[in-house]
């Protein structure tokens, strides 16, 4: 009787994971490319300054949309936040923090997991006419079997 138990328990996780895996796959479907660009537009989001950068995607003429903020923790320290949107399903919206990368100034990065992917966001600096400020958003995508098309 354990034996039974044992083994439907076995089949019942394995198939949640390759049903995750399934959605991971259907998700990142318009993904062909393993990189995409978009450039960041300053924004207003609940009262506070946002930037929204827009990805289109080469897959489903649909695009994904990252918005980059900042907020104060407790501790008084400036935390970046990341949100993607566009994602198909339960991925609908996946939050990030965004990490500073220590190379360059102004130089950010965020990573999403998803079951079979990484989705790697990278925010820099780029030149532009006069003194205004353009931030580029580069979207990497990193699936677990090393492919690039989907």
């Amino acid at each position: 009787m354990d034996e039974h138990r044992n083994f439907a328990r076995k089949q019942h996780v394995g198939h949640g994971t390759k049903l995750r895996a399934q959605f991971t796959e259907y998700a990142v479907a318009g993904l062909r490319k393993s990189d995409y660009a978009g450039v960041f537009q300053k924004t207003k989001d609940r009262g506070r300054p946002a930037w929204l950068a827009e990805i289109n995607l080469d897959g489903f003429q649909r695009s994904l949309f990252i918005k980059l903020w900042s907020a104060v923790d407790k501790a008084g320290n400036i935390r970046r936040l990341g949100l993607l949107q566009g994602l198909p399903l339960t991925f609908e919206k996946r939050s990030f923090d965004l990490i500073v990368i220590p190379e360059g100034v102004d130089r950010f990065h965020g990573i999403v997991e998803l079951q079979d992917a990484r989705l790697i966001i990278n925010v820099f600096p780029a030149p532009a006419r006069g003194k205004r400020r353009v931030y580029l958003c580069h979207l990497e995508v990193a699936r677990s079997d090393g492919s690039v098309e989907a």
